[in-house]
C-alpha cells in the first residue's frame, strides 16, 4: 500500500517543472580578486587589511602577502560600494547599507529611497554617501540611524565626491560634475561656502598632508592642489586622460600619486612640480582607488582588471618596483581543463590572452603563467603590456605525465601558423614555437597519453606529430580535406583519432601514420573528446547534437539531441558514464550513456562556454561568456543517493530548466539564505524523483538488499565457530593461603602436603542447565509465524528474521517447538513457500531454508505423512524460481564469453 501511494504521488509530479539541480550543488567560485568600485584600508596596527567588492559580495586581504582572509555574504544585488572601520565592513548593495563582521551580517543601517548609495565615507562617528538622487546621506554610525540628508538639484549641482577637510569640525566638502565646490555643516545643514567652477567636472577629493588643502582630480586629466581656506590655487599638473583616484605618501617623502582610466599610474615630485614617472599599463583597466599605505613606501592599486597590486619604493631614483599582486582573468575565460589526475588544479585560457593556473584548494597558489618580461619590454617601447601578449589561445591540451622532464601543456592561438609549449612546473612559456609544415592556421592541438608527443591539427586538414621534448617533426597524417576540428589519441599510443568540418571522424595507426577506419557523420563536427579507459568518442556536431562512437566498433552508439543552440563544450564524469554538455541556450544538461537518457538540466544567467569534469569525481568547473571567474559545482551522488529519473522536456508542462543561482567566492554557507538545496537532502525531499519499488513487476524475482555476509555467515556459523573457539579454556591461577601453616620441628619450615580441597563440594552444586533448554517456548519468530497462519500473510516473518544477526537467526530456527502437532514446523513450510511464490528475497529463503532442513531433518523424516503435502509445494516454488534464475545466469555467462572470444 506504501509502495502504491509512492507511485501515485510520483506519478502526479512528473509534469511539475524540476526544482533545481538534482545531481549538482552551487559550490564556490574561483578567479575573483576585485571589481570596478574602490578598495577601502582599514589599519589594526602596524597591519592593513583591504576590503574588496566583488559581485555581490566582498573579499578581506591582508596587505601584507595579499592573502584572501574573510569572504562576505552574498547579497541580492551587486556591491556598489564597501568601507572598512574597525572590526565592521559597511556594504552598499541595491540601495541599502548593510553592516558585516568578520565577513558575517550584523545589522543594517536605517533605510532611505534614495536609489543606489556609492561613496561611503568615515566622518568620525557618522558615515556620509552619496545617493542615486543627488543627494548626500549622513548617518550615526553607533545607532545606525538617519542623522542628515542633504539634497541638490542636478541641472546646477551634481554631487561626485565629497571629502572631509582636517581639522574642520562638521564640515565636509562635497565636489560637483560641472566643477564646483561647496562647504557644508552637516549640524546645522547650511552651505557655508561655494567655490567658483574649476572649468571641468570633479572625479575625486583627497585632503592633502597639509592642513587646508585639498587635492582634486578633473575630468579633464588636471590635478589641482587648492587652499580650502583661502580659496586660493597652490598647484596645478596635469596628466594624459582623466583622474580617477589621488593618493599622497606620508612618509616623509613628498609625492603623489595619480591613476586615469586607461590604467597608468603617475608619480608625481611635488617639491619640484614635476611628473616624476609614469606606470605605462600598470593596469589593463580603469583603476578607481590608489592609496599610499600609512607611514610605508607602499603604494596599493586596485583595478577592473581583477587584480591588486602592491609598488614599493626602494630606489633612489623614486621608480617603485612591483613588489607582489594578486589577479585573475580580466576578460572572460574560453576554455577550462583540470591538468592534474587528482583534480587539484585547473588551467585556463581566457579572452584576455593569458593562460592561467588555478588551484582548487588554495587561492595563493593562483598564478598567470608567465611569457617572458613583457613588463620591461612595454616600458621599452611604450606600449601596453596586454598589446605584446601572445594572440588568444583558442585551443589548448595538456598532461601532467612528464611535468618533471620537459614542457607538458600544448597551445594552439587564433589565426596563427604557429603553436607554443608551456610548462605547468615553471609556470611560463616553453622551449618551444612549432611551426605548421605548409603555413596554415593551426586550429586544434592535443598530447599522447605518455607525454612525449603533441599534434597539431591544421585548416588544410593535415595533422602532425611532433615530439615534446625536442620539438622536431615526427610524423604527419594526411587525409581530412578540411580543418581539424578534435585530436584525441588512446591510452597506449596504439590509434589516434580525429575530426574534420569535412563530416567524419577519422581513426589512425599510432605509429605507421595510416588511416585505419573512417566514420561519416550526419553533421561537421566542431569538437571531439575521448574517455580513455572505455573507448567512447563524443563528438559535437553542428545540428546541437552530440554523438557518441565506439572506438573498437566503429559505430554510433549514443546520439544526444535537445539543446536548442549550438553545444559549446562537453566533458566526460570520471567514470564514462555520464556526459555533461554546455550551449549557448543557457543549460548544461547531463546525459547518462548506458540508458542514453538525459539526467539532469539546469540553466544559469550567463552562458557556459567551457565545462570540465573533476578526475575525482567530486566538482563540475564551469567558465561563462560574461564571467571571469571559474564556478565549481559540487556532485551530490559523491555525498548522498541520487535518482538518476529520465528528463523529457517534451513530457514537462513548463518544458524550461530550473535556473539555479551562480556559486560564490564564499562557498557553501550554512548561514546563507540563499543558498541552494544542501548536499544531504534525501530523495524524498526532492519534487519529481523516482522512488524505486521493491519488486518492479510481480514477474521478476527479486534478491535481497542485505549484505551477503548475512546469509554466507548463517551458512557457514557453525565452522566459523568451531574456528574461533579457544583450544583451552581459560584456567584461574591456583592461590596460595594467606598463612601457611608450619611444621612443628627444630628448624621452621611449611606444610606443603596440606591442601585445600573442595571438590567434595563442588560435586554436591547442581549442574547449570543448557540455555537452550531454557529458552523461552514462543520466541519472536514463532509469535510471527502463528501470526501469519491466522492472517495469511507471512511478510512479517522475513521482515523480523531480516533484522537479526547470524546468530540470533539460528538460534530463533533452532529452538522452534515440536509440540501441538508440529504447528511451528509447518508453519516455517506455508512462511517459506509463500515468500518464494511472492519471488521476493530468493537467496535469503534459501539459506534459511538450509539450515531449517538440517535441524528438523530427522524429525520430517519421521512425520512424511503430514508434512509430504507442505514439502511438495515448497519443491515445486523452489525449483520453479531456481529454473529462471539459473537461466538467466547461464544467458549472461555466454554472451561474456561470446564477447570475450569474437575479436
Amino acid at each position: 500500500m506504501v509502495i502504491a501511494d509512492k507511485k501515485t504521488r510520483v506519478d502526479s509530479e512528473v509534469t511539475k517543472k524540476q526544482e533545481g539541480s538534482r545531481l549538482y550543488q552551487p559550490f564556490r567560485a574561483l578567479g575573483y580578486i576585485t571589481s570596478s568600485i574602490p578598495h577601502s584600508i582599514q589599519y589594526r596596527g602596524q597591519a592593513a587589511f583591504i576590503t574588496a567588492g566583488i559581485g555581490r559580495s566582498f573579499h578581506i586581504y591582508d596587505s601584507e602577502k595579499i592573502n584572501l582572509l574573510f569572504v562576505g555574504p552574498r547579497f541580492d544585488a551587486d556591491v556598489v560600494s564597501v568601507l572598512s572601520i574597525g572590526d565592521e565592513t559597511f556594504v552598499s548593495s541595491g540601495g541599502q547599507v548593510t553592516v558585516c563582521q568578520r565577513a558575517k551580517r550584523v545589522g543594517e543601517l536605517e533605510s532611505v529611497s534614495r536609489g543606489e548609495i556609492s561613496n561611503l565615507m568615515q566622518f568620525g562617528d557618522y558615515i556620509i554617501a552619496i545617493s542615486e538622487d543627488n543627494a548626500v546621506v549622513i548617518w550615526n554610525r553607533v545607532t545606525r540611524e538617519l542623522f542628515t540628508e542633504i539634497e541638490f538639484e542636478s541641472e546646477s549641482f551634481r554631487v561626485t565626491a565629497v571629502v572631509h577637510p582636517s581639522t574642520y569640525v562638521n564640515k565636509i566638502v562635497i565636489g560637483s560634475a560641472q566643477g564646483s565646490m561647496q562647504v557644508w555643516n552637516i549640524q546645522t545643514r547650511r552651505c557655508l561656502y561655494e567655490f567658483k567652477s574649476f572649468g571641468s567636472g570633479i572625479a575625486c577629493l583627497v585632503q592633502a598632508p597639509v592642513i587646508d588643502v585639498l587635492a582634486l582630480g578633473l575630468l579633464d586629466g588636471r590635478i589641482l592642489l587648492h587652499n580650502v581656506k583661502l580659496d586660493s590655487p597652490v598647484m596645478q599638473l596635469a596628466q594624459e586622460g582623466r583622474v580617477t583616484a589621488l593618493s599622497f605618501r606620508t612618509d616623509d617623502v613628498p609625492m603623489m600619486a595619480t591613476s586615469n582610466a586607461e590604467g597608468d599610474v603617475a608619480l608625481w615630485d611635488l617639491n619640484n612640480k614635476r611628473l616624476l614617472h609614469v606606470l605605462q599599463g600598470a593596469h589593463d583597466s580603469t583603476i578607481p582607488s590608489i592609496e599610499f599605505l600609512a607611514g610605508q613606501p607602499l603604494l596599493l592599486t586596485s583595478s577592473a582588471d581583477n587584480s591588486i597590486k602592491e609598488w614599493l619604493f626602494d630606489g633612489q631614483d623614486g621608480v617603485p618596483r612591483l613588489l607582489r599582486h594578486r589577479s585573475g582573468h580580466f576578460a572572460a575565460p574560453q576554455m577550462i581543463r583540470y591538468h592534474d589526475d587528482e583534480g587539484r588544479c585547473i588551467l585556463s585560457a581566457g579572452r584576455d590572452r593569458s593562460l592561467r593556473y588555478f588551484s582548487v584548494f588554495r587561492d595563493a597558489q593562483n598564478v598567470e603563467l608567465s611569457q617572458g618580461s613583457l613588463a620591461r619590454e612595454a616600458r621599452a617601447r611604450k606600449v601596453k603590456v596586454n598589446e605584446l601578449r601572445l594572440p588568444q589561445i583558442s585551443q589548448f591540451a595538456s598532461n601532467p605525465a612528464m611535468t618533471k622532464d620537459w614542457d607538458d601543456v600544448i597551445t594552439c592561438q587564433q589565426n596563427c601558423t604557429n603553436a607554443h609549449t608551456w610548462s605547468s612546473d615553471r609556470k611560463a612559456l616553453g622551449k618551444y614555437t612549432l611551426m605548421s609544415s605548409d603555413k596554415t592556421v593551426i586550429k586544434s592541438v592535443a598530447i599522447s597519453a605518455c607525454g612525449n608527443f603533441g599534434f597539431l591539427g591544421l585548416t588544410s586538414g593535415v595533422i602532425e606529430m611532433v615530439n615534446m621534448q625536442s620539438g622536431l617533426s615526427r610524423r604527419t597524417f594526411i587525409g581530412h580535406t578540411k580543418v581539424v576540428t578534435g585530436i584525441q589519441t588512446d591510452g597506449c599510443n596504439q590509434q589516434m583519432y580525429s575530426t574534420s568540418l569535412d563530416g567524419t571522424l577519422r581513426i589512425w595507426d599510432f605509429a605507421t601514420g595510416k588511416q585505419l577506419h573512417c566514420v561519416e557523420l550526419p553533421s561537421p563536427p566542431s569538437r571531439l573528446m575521448l574517455h580513455r579507459e572505455s573507448g567512447l568518442l563524443a563528438c559535437i556536431c553542428d545540428d546541437a547534437c552530440v554523438r557518441v562512437v565506439d572506438s573498437e566498433s566503429q559505430r554510433v552508439v549514443r546520439k544526444f539531441a535537445g539543446h536548442r543552440n549550438r553545444i559549446t563544450d562537453l566533458a566526460f564524469s570520471n567514470d564514462g558514464r555520464w556526459i555533461v554538455t554546455a550551449s549557448l541556450d543557457s543549460t548544461i544538461r547531463t546525459w547518462d550513456l548506458p540508458t542514453g537518457h538525459m539526467v539532469d538540466w539546469f540553466k544559469v544567467e550567463s552562458v557556459p562556454v567551457s565545462v570540465a569534469f573533476s578526475p575525482a569525481g567530486d566538482f563540475l568547473a564551469t567558465a561563462h561568456m560574461d564571467s571571469v571567474g571559474i564556478f565549481l559545482w559540487a556532485n551530490r551522488t559523491q555525498f548522498a543517493d541520487v535518482s538518476l529519473r529520465q528528463i523529457n522536456p517534451a513530457v514537462d508542462l513548463s518544458g524550461e530548466a530550473a535556473m539555479l543561482t551562480m556559486p560564490t567566492t564564499a562557498g557553501l554557507s550554512a548561514d546563507d539564505e540563499n543558498a541552494e538545496q544542501p548536499i544531504e537532502s534525501t530523495a524524498d525531499e526532492q519534487n519529481g524523483v523516482y522512488l524505486a519499488a521493491e519488486q518492479l513487476t510481480d514477474n521478476m524475482v527479486t534478491l535481497s538488499s542485505l549484505p551477503k555476509s548475512k546469509w554466507q555467515t548463517l551458512l557457514n556459523l557453525a565452522t566459523i565457530k568451531k574456528r574461533n573457539k579457544p583450544e583451552m579454556a581459560p584456567k584461574a591461577p591456583e592461590l596460595a593461603p594467606f598463612f601457611l601453616p608450619t611444621v612443628l620441628g627444630t628448624e621452621p619450615r611449611f606444610d606443603l602436603e596440606a591442601k585445600t580441597d573442595n571438590k567434595d563440594d563442588a560435586d554436591d552444586k547442581p549442574v547449570e542447565r543448557s540455555r537452550i533448554s531454557t529458552a523461552s517456548a514462543v520466541s519472536g519468530l514463532v509469535r510471527a509465524l502463528y501470526r501469519g497462519q491466522e492472517t495469511m500473510s507471512y511478510a512479517a516473518v522475513f521482515e523480523y528474521l531480516k533484522e537479526l544477526n547470524p546468530s540470533a537467526i539460528d538460534l530463533e530456527l533452532r529452538t522452534l517447538p515440536v509440540d501441538d502437532n508440529l504447528r511451528a514446523v509447518k508453519a516455517f513450510i506455508q512462511a517459506s513457500t509463500a515468500h518464494l511464490r511472492s519471488k521476493r528475497d530468493f537467496e535469503l529463503v534459501q539459506a534459511y531454508l538450509q539450515v531449517f532442513l538440517n535441524v528438523f531433518g530427522d524429525i520430517i523424516k519421521a512425520n512424511t505423512e503430514d508434512l509430504e503435502p507442505l514439502l511438495v509445494e515448497l519443491r515445486k516454488e523452489s525449483r520453479s524460481q531456481w529454473s529462471t534464475i539459473d537461466g538467466l545466469i547461464r544467458y549472461s555467462a555466454c554472451m561474456v564469453e561470446f564477447m570475450r572470444t569474437s575479436k
